[in-house]
């Protein structure tokens, strides 16, 4: 049969692997956002090159005449 120390003892046990579990909870969350903050902070943003003023002017928005035939049709 248990005694009133066993029980403690027990319970004290299962206390320290509550706090050992959420400190390491807590310091695994802290790692993981300290690495996710310094990512964006060391991997430059790799923007693309500035098109020429030609490609500008090709990929602009052209009327078609499959575009004012689908616009006849909104307005109809």
């Amino acid at each position: 049969m248990k005694t009133d120390d066993d029980k403690k003892d027990t319970h004290n046990l299962a206390r320290q692997g509550r706090r050992k579990f959420l400190r390491v909870l807590g310091a695994s969350t802290v790692g993981v956002a300290t690495v996710g903050s310094l990512a964006g902070a060391v991997i430059p943003d790799t923007a693309a090159p500035e098109a020429k003023d030609v490609d500008k002017a090709s990929d602009r928005y052209r009327e078609s005449d499959h575009v004012k035939a689908f616009y006849a049709t909104l307005r109809d």
